[in-house]
């Protein structure tokens, strides 16, 4: 990589950008479409605010609950599904500005380096 950092720079650059797409695209895992209907069904007085997050799976299923240890365990799951996502997301955003940062530190380097 020292005699062409910009293969560096370029798969730092493409990391990064995987790792934003990640960060920005991922959200609050989704309900399924039973479970989201009850709880539009339940919310329908509460106001479009409310009904719009019934398609989170977290929100979907305290609302609907009728077993509390069930409940606890789905709301734990869809949390720890987001939460693995979010971090390969910031992983992957760490790992390609370090490689950025690099390959243009390198490039930067070489052309100091040629005057």
């Amino acid at each position: 990589m020292k005699k062409n950092p910009s293969i560096l720079l370029a798969l730092g650059l493409l990391i990064l950008a995987v790792g934003a797409v990640l960060s920005f695209s991922s959200g609050p895992p989704k309900a399924g479409s039973a479970i989201a209907a009850q709880c539009r069904e339940r919310m329908k007085s509460q106001g479009a605010e409310m009904v719009a997050k019934c398609d989170e799976a977290a929100f979907a299923t305290a609302m609907t609950a009728t077993d509390a240890t069930a409940a606890a365990r789905a709301i734990s799951a869809a949390n720890n599904s987001e939460i693995g996502s979010n971090s390969l997301a910031m992983f992957l955003i760490g790992i390609g500005s370090v490689f950025a940062a690099l390959g243009g530190l390198m490039l930067w380097k070489q052309k100091v380096d040629a005057r």
